[in-house]
């Protein structure tokens, strides 16, 4: 009997200190850190910046008409030149990763050609023009790839000459179209930069009067950057 008490003490002890340690070693472990996630970025928002690139491309075959009888074609003018103005806009970005958006910029330039064949002379120049259009983009997270189009205006300037029979110098307001495409990147939380593709038309306007005049067509390709800043 004692060595059967002995040995139940001896037991009741041992698991009395097993179960001691095992809590000591429970206090003692630290707890797990929390996992940090990663905020995911959003289009959505207003944003304001500036652009700037150049203009190149133009199609304007000269062809020249007094009082309805065409004298014939005399050269071409194929505008080219410097342009950077400013963009306000608006994104909202849906299903994860549709952006739908507006935006408005304005430029100015100076996209310009001439030719002077001796007998005749001509030149174009536009020195602002600006553009409304929607976009619809697909963004992988930070990149975003985007279509656009929509209005465009500007304000072109229009000169000719044929000697002997006369000459005109036309200022015009025109409206017309644009569409082109892009890709922006949001390198911060606020800074964005894109670099985009714009073909604008103003269709095809007289110019001059009875006694000289032709059809101007006037339209360019322009590549340009931008940088943004989103509220």
């Amino acid at each position: 009997m004692r060595k059967f008490l002995g040995s139940t003490v001896f037991l009741l002890m041992t698991v009395a200190a097993s179960a001691g340690y095992a809590a000591d070693l429970a206090v003692s472990t630290p707890p797990e850190a929390p996992v940090e996630t990663t905020p995911v970025f959003s289009w959505t928002g207003f944003y304001v910046g500036v652009n700037a690139g150049g203009a190149f491309g133009g199609n304007d075959d000269v062809g020249f008409h007094s009082f309805g009888n065409y004298l014939g074609r005399y050269g071409k003018l194929d505008g080219s030149g410097f342009i950077g103005g400013g963009q306000i806009g608006y994104n909202y970005q849906i299903d994860n990763n549709w952006v739908i958006g507006l935006e408005t910029d304005f430029q100015g330039g100076d996209i310009n050609d001439s030719f002077n064949t001796g007998t005749a002379s001509a030149s174009s120049k536009i020195d602002w023009y600006g553009t409304l259009r929607p976009r619809i983009g697909y963004s992988y997270d930070r990149t975003l790839f985007y279509g656009t189009g929509g209005l465009a205006y500007g304000h072109i300037n229009y000169k000719g000459s044929v000697a002997g029979v006369g000459s005109f110098d036309d200022d015009k307001t025109r409206a017309g179209w644009t569409v082109g495409a892009g890709v922006e990147h949001a390198f911060t939380d606020h800074i964005t930069a894109k670099l985009e593709y714009q073909y604008v038309d103003f269709g095809g306007y007289n110019v001059g009067g009875d006694a000289l005049s032709t059809k101007a067509s006037s339209d360019f390709h322009a590549i340009r950057v931008g940088l943004n800043y989103k509220f």
